[in-house]
């Protein structure tokens, strides 16, 4: 007996693979003012959260069935940079640019302090969850990026005061996709409390909003908001548990 093929273009049978160095995540995708699909992603020669995890970005112009050669948004040699998301431009000053937001271990940190019960001498050296919430810029439709990496300034939590570092070091990563509602931008992050037992312990989210970033063509004069108020971000309801992340988010008609 052999199955027939599947003739539904959105059958993953039927896909056309988009390059990457072995390990790949959350390869985003958006449609460029040139016509081309955008795709940035995650990925390295080795298995999620080894050292070379790096952003890659490439084009197609043929809807996905070719790619272009990849280029970095951040080395494979340098720190851990990870969980990439994109937001474009739609108009004004700026149109067409390409914002392209990830985790980045800015410090280059070799390990993490986290429960002596499941690490090593309590030091966890998956390090792709931490650092600075950063991003760089295209201007040519994803064919490079600015040199320059610029850092989102996250506000403050209770559930930073209280990790390992109390605060000093953040520990966060992200995977929702940026959304835009009533001139502004939102970007999604996953705030973590520690590392243990399944790898995080807890975490929440937070939004972070910028008003000036669809009009702001210098990038080092955007404005960020950490959202919600107060000290605590978006988690389980009681009773839900400690774990409370991938938080997507989509824009209703009212």
């Amino acid at each position: 007996f052999r199955m027939a093929a599947i003739p539904d273009p959105r059958h993953i049978t039927n896909g056309h693979r988009i390059p990457n160095e072995s390990y790949c995540d959350q390869p985003y995708v958006v449609k460029t003012d040139d016509g081309a699909w955008l795709c940035t992603m995650t990925t390295g020669s080795g298995q999620e959260g080894e050292p070379g995890q790096h952003v890659i970005a490439t084009r197609s112009t043929d809807m996905g069935k070719t790619w272009s050669k990849p280029v970095d948004v951040e080395p494979l040699d340098g720190p851990e940079a990870s969980y990439s998301v994109l937001l474009k431009i739609p108009s004004g000053p700026a149109k067409g640019r390409i914002y392209c937001f990830y985790n980045h271990n800015t410090d280059n940190m070799r390990y993490v302090l986290g429960d002596p019960n499941v690490f090593k001498e309590g030091k966890c050296t998956r390090v792709d969850s931490l650092g600075y919430y950063v991003f760089k810029y295209s201007d040519d439709h994803g064919r490079s990026w600015s040199t320059e990496r610029f850092t989102i300034p996250v506000r403050e939590f209770a559930i930073d005061r209280e990790n390992a570092y109390q605060g000093k070091v953040r520990l966060f990563w992200n995977v929702g996709k940026p959304f835009i509602h009533e001139d502004a931008a939102f970007v999604s992050l996953h705030k973590v409390g520690g590392f243990g037992e399944g790898f995080f312990t807890r975490n929440e989210g937070v939004l972070l909003k910028s008003n000036n970033i669809l009009t702001e063509k210098d990038p080092a004069k955007i404005r960020w908001d950490t959202l919600p108020d107060g000290d605590i971000g978006l988690r389980t309801p009681k009773g839900g548990g400690p774990i409370s992340a991938e938080h997507s988010y989509v824009v209703l008609s009212d």
